[in-house]
């Protein structure tokens, strides 16, 4: 079993970085579990400028020439990933947030499906919530398999109080190193399977404004060769129907927005 840890704080080995080794010590303790870390502060991953290219043309002409392609790979590679991010005012670092924003373009072409995902927050007062919400959106097609919110106050903390953050860590561990036994890929659920049509139907009806979103969709059942109950297919068709139907104003029209200013005001 192969887990990467990727490590959002600008600290590097903070007290995010102790939780997540002391989930490594419990998966450890249970079978055989290979860990590699990624520090966001050592990595050479160059801020997302929001050209969109990555988008529309395809991650590999994104103008930005740094380790993102490579370390697409070794999350490829891993069963499990483990995201961690400190609270930084109601919201992941910095460093997490361009992580989430450089692969932003595999929740328009998931790949992630095999790998599980846990997410780690920590925190010294609120805002965890929000932090673990942000990571659960970050690796397209991937399955959340648990959140473990944790606070790290900057004081003296009760027996009572760590007994508690440990048993959470307990329950993390075995949640997570389980589901990383199963490396099959997962059954469609409906939710996904409406997903996908709806991509697919906007992104052919859109080819030219998303040719490699029209690539990825075009001809495809599913976003992977499986199959699909009968009745699924023809509950989601309806439900594909009726979400289009209501999302009118959303799709292309005549009218070009924000307009244009005169570049002298």
């Amino acid at each position: 079993m192969k887990i990467i840890a990727i490590i959002g704080s600008p600290k590097g080995k903070g007290a995010g970085y102790k939780i997540v080794k002391m989930l490594e010590d419990r998966m450890k303790s249970i079978g055989k579990v290979e860990f590699e870390y990624l520090f966001l502060k050592n990595a050479n991953l160059k801020p997302c400028i929001g050209c969109y290219k990555c988008m529309t043309m395809g991650e590999e002409k994104c103008p930005l020439k740094d380790d993102r392609s490579n370390i697409e790979q070794k999350l490829l590679e891993a069963d499990g990933i483990i995201l961690s991010s400190p609270v930084y005012v109601n919201n992941v670092s910095g460093l997490m947030k361009n992580f989430i924003d450089r692969f932003a373009y595999r929740n328009h072409r998931p790949c992630f499906h095999r790998q599980k995902v846990l997410s780690v927050g920590n925190m010294a007062g609120g805002g965890n919530k929000e932090t673990l919400s942000a990571l659960s959106v970050t690796l397209g097609g991937s399955y959340k398999v648990h959140e473990l919110g944790i606070s790290t106050p900057p004081w003296m903390q009760t027996e009572r109080s760590i007994a508690k953050k440990e048993r959470a860590i307990d329950i993390a561990s075995k949640k997570f190193y389980q589901a990383c036994i199963d490396k099959s890929l997962p059954s469609p659920t409906l939710y996904s399977y409406v997903t996908f049509l709806i991509m697919q139907k906007i992104y052919t009806e859109y080819k030219h404004i998303f040719p490699a979103d029209y690539e990825f969709y075009n001809k495809k059942s599913y976003y992977f060769d499986t199959k699909i109950n009968p009745i699924k297919v023809a509950v989601a068709k309806i439900i594909v129907k009726f979400m289009t139907s209501m999302m009118k104003d959303l799709l292309a029209g005549k009218v070009s927005w924000p307009p244009a200013k005169n570049e002298e005001e």
